[in-house]
């Protein structure tokens, strides 16, 4: 039972699914074993993965306060997060700080933390990528800080011309876990471990990505 949230283009719906639940289908082909997908907000998410034996929870950050109640068993997808302005790109903590750019980040978002440790102050921390799209598009914001691959699905997705975004140099990255309840059995984290690095080599991985990139 994979428990993602909804988190687009990584995870979006039971129709358009996501990249990242995408890939863990062709991982459950390659473990040889069938998933059922659950969608819930962050939170409850990570309750239930927490609570209930036997699922997995995806994507998901490291952080030591995690690693107590989750088993890692396999980085899924690696990450570039930048600001996304439509004017002159912000390439660094320090540059977003000196122009006093207000800055919208995911609510209590691993970003939001990175952020805040980089002593940027002057920001605003949003639910959804829509709003955050919406606002960097009205003039609300003066940046996004998020994926590339983020920042284009959502806009393309609202109407707008993503070819408008100004794409900052890459200030910190990331490693998107697949984990599973502390009950996991051992043999089967073998599995999905052995099937991630499979799918890792597959062809398909990067069509996948490309796919909800353009």
């Amino acid at each position: 039972m994979p428990l993602p949230d909804i988190f687009p283009p990584f995870s979006i719906d039971r129709d358009h699914k996501g990249i990242a639940v995408e890939l863990m289908e062709m991982v459950a082909r390659e473990a040889g074993i069938e998933l059922e997908f659950r969608y819930a907000p962050w939170k409850r998410a990570q309750l239930l993965a927490e609570n209930t034996p036997g699922s997995l929870l995806f994507t998901v950050a490291y952080s030591t306060e995690r690693s107590k109640k989750f088993q890692y068993i396999a980085p899924l997808l690696y990450t570039e997060s930048a600001f996304v302005t439509l004017d002159q790109p912000v390439d660094t903590f320090e540059s977003a700080i000196e122009e006093g750019k207000l800055v919208a980040v995911h609510l209590g978002s691993q970003r939001s933390l990175i952020l805040k440790r980089a002593g940027v102050t002057n920001l605003t921390e949003i639910t959804s990528a829509e709003q955050m799209s919406t606002m960097l598009q009205t003039g609300r914001i003066d940046a996004w800080y998020t994926t590339s691959l983020r920042a284009q699905y959502m806009f393309r997705q609202q109407g707008y011309d993503p070819e408008r975004l100004v794409i900052g140099a890459p200030v910190s990255h990331g490693i998107q876990w697949l984990a599973s309840n502390k009950d996991l059995a051992p043999a089967l984290r073998a599995r999905l471990a052995a099937a991630v690095s499979n799918v890792w080599r597959h062809p398909n991985y990067w069509k996948i990505v490309d796919r909800y990139g353009r």
